[in-house]
């Protein structure tokens, strides 16, 4: 209708949870997205290392669960949990047979696929969902700028 479709960053998976500046309560964005989860990380007992906090941010959240920091570690299956939880719920409605992850958090590769793939196995247990996959993105953060451009491109051809 509005051109909007896809938003599934605001699937709710936490009923209660945390606010979300979209309006709403619980959204994967509020626990899977790197900042969410380094906020968590925060609140549970993660020590940065920085003195200002400056290296309090999910590169470094990621560098602490490749290093074995159990805080890290809970962090990232917690929001691989969500993440799961609402791309089963979104390949079910919609029927689909792949899934393709961007964002910051995605360069976080196996620390962030293997867990994921681990929960949507426990989440997606409809036998058409027994072949979903999920991969991360080919073109990283580019892909909105690849997307316009090939809009503008199509525009003009017509």
């Amino acid at each position: 209708r509005t051109g909007n479709a896809g938003h599934v960053g605001h699937v709710v998976v936490e009923p209660g949870g945390q606010p979300c500046r979209c309006g709403g309560r619980g959204c994967v964005e509020t626990v899977s997205s790197g900042p969410s989860m380094v906020r968590w990380a925060l609140a549970n007992g993660w020590d940065p290392g920085g003195v200002d906090g400056s290296a309090a941010d999910a590169k470094a959240l990621g560098a602490a669960a490749e290093a074995g920091d159990p805080v890290a570690l809970r962090a990232f299956r917690r929001g691989t949990d969500a993440l799961a939880a609402m791309i089963a719920s979104v390949a079910a409605v919609c029927d689909l047979d792949l899934v393709v992850i961007g964002g910051g958090v995605a360069k976080s590769g196996a620390l962030l696929f293997d867990p994921l793939r681990a929960a949507l196995a426990e989440h997606a247990g409809l036998e058409f969902l027994s072949g979903l996959r999920v991969v991360p993105a080919e073109l990283g953060g580019d892909a909105g700028l690849v997307g316009a451009a090939a809009l503008v491109e199509s525009q003009h051809r017509h």
